[in-house]
């Protein structure tokens, strides 16, 4: 993942990962059929990381305030890991498959924050408008500080705006 967060498809080279993991290509392709199915589970693994667990984590406290809370530190704390979204967008470009699953993996999130959003009380399209505008400022967030250590001060200070403004609490 890291490899890909850092280069994309180009740091991906087979000959360069398998000296790296200390094996021969020819075990690479014991495991995988081609490039893109390593990329496909790449991309499912950070797919588990990234929002899977986001999701699993952030739906245990009770009240459905506090699972938004957690849920928004888990997006906004996540700085320093590289451009793999980016990178991912780029890919879904250029093939078909890669587009599908950076589709999915949106709809995904926005679809689970468009259900908090509906837990605290909000009306079906304020909450799924809501959950657009909150992943569209994610973005942004992210490009702005993948490559930047956040301090808590800041990250928390965007969690009391985001709540006051989403929330209004």
């Amino acid at each position: 993942m890291r490899q890909f967060a850092q280069s994309g498809v180009n740091g991906l080279v087979i000959e360069k990962m398998s000296s790296e993991l200390g094996c021969s290509k020819s075990s690479f392709y014991w495991y995988f059929k081609n490039r893109n199915e390593f990329i496909t589970r790449l991309i499912e693994r950070w797919v588990e990381l990234s929002t899977q667990q986001v999701i699993l984590s952030s739906s245990e406290p009770e009240k459905a305030e506090d699972q938004m809370t957690k849920m928004l530190i888990q997006m906004f704390s996540g700085t320093r890991k590289g451009d793999f979204l980016f990178y991912l967008r780029k890919l879904s470009e250029e093939v078909p498959v890669f587009h599908i699953m950076l589709e999915t993996i949106e709809q995904t999130r926005m679809s689970y924050a468009t259900a908090l959003f509906r837990k605290v009380g909000m009306d079906p399209e304020v909450a799924e408008q809501k959950s657009l505008i909150l992943y569209h400022y994610y973005l942004g967030w992210y490009e702005r500080f993948k490559k930047d250590q956040v301090e808590d001060e800041e990250l928390y200070r965007h969690i009391r705006m985001l709540r006051v403004q989403l929330l209004g609490i």
